[in-house]
């Protein structure tokens, strides 16, 4: 996971105690609480510990504290507004660090020793090309037939003008889906759900159930996320987007305009 500051650690372990003060004055446990927020169990022990290195990352973290405040019966949001998502840089090592003027990459050993293999094995290839026996099968010097109809091309895909993504459930899961910057929805969506939205130039959507979750884009096949319980974020641009036969759906609309 990322490198987590001073601050974000103790802002985690206050958090943490403050949720778990919360959690036993009400009687509740654990196991209850998952099942309510549709969070793991070993997710919401790590945020009562402090357990810095069984959490996912920073902004998800935020998100499950959320909706771990939510059940308890408090202010989700702020609460877990006081969780800091900014994470400090990691230090590179002198040997992974690149100057911006140089090539990008350094010559190792090894990297000579394939360079060398590389053209040794062309100019055989070479070499074997240029002293090949010339012969001519009587194959050869029959003409071609004149073709008696061009061949169809293929069409190729146009590029979309907006991206869009639709989203189909077989379990409960929790998903935040941002559209060009925007966070346009957050919550849990139940099993047998179906969502769609669409953006100008991109879309993100983030999960804490992968394998629940569903996703096709402008109308293409439907591939799940990840892996069930798996924390997954997927991001889908209108660049790297084009256009197919629209498939009849009865799932609501949410556009996002500038």
């Amino acid at each position: 996971m990322p490198h987590l500051s001073n601050q974000q650690a103790e802002k985690l372990a206050e958090i943490g105690a403050f949720l778990r003060d919360r959690r036993l004055e009400l009687g509740l446990s654990l196991e209850e609480l998952a099942a309510k927020t549709f969070v793991r169990q070993s997710i919401l022990a790590a945020i009562e510990n402090a357990s810095l290195e069984d959490l996912p990352e920073p902004v998800y973290t935020q998100g499950f504290i959320r909706r771990f405040a939510d059940a308890l019966g408090l202010d989700g949001k702020s609460v877990a507004a006081a969780f800091p998502t900014l994470v400090e840089p990691a230090e590179q090592s002198p040997q992974a660090s690149v100057s911006r003027g140089g090539m990008g990459w350094q010559l190792r050993p090894l990297h000579l020793y394939l360079i060398y293999f590389a053209l040794v094995a062309t100019a055989v290839a070479g070499l074997a090309y240029l002293f090949r026996p010339q012969t001519q099968s009587i194959t050869d010097l029959t003409p071609a037939p004149t073709p008696t109809a061009a061949a169809t091309p293929t069409p190729r895909p146009t590029p979309a003008e907006t991206v869009e993504v639709k989203l189909s459930l077989s379990e409960a899961a929790w998903l935040e889906v941002e559209a060009d910057g925007r966070v346009v929805y957050a919550g849990i969506l139940q099993s047998g759900t179906e969502r769609r939205w669409q953006a100008k130039e991109r879309l993100i959507v983030r999960t804490g159930n992968a394998g629940a979750v569903k996703v096709s884009v402008n109308n293409g096949p439907f591939q799940p996320m990840g892996q069930l319980g798996e924390v997954t974020e997927k991001e889908f641009l209108v660049s790297q987007a084009t256009t197919q036969t629209p498939t009849t759906s009865t799932a609501p609309e949410h556009t996002v305009a500038n």
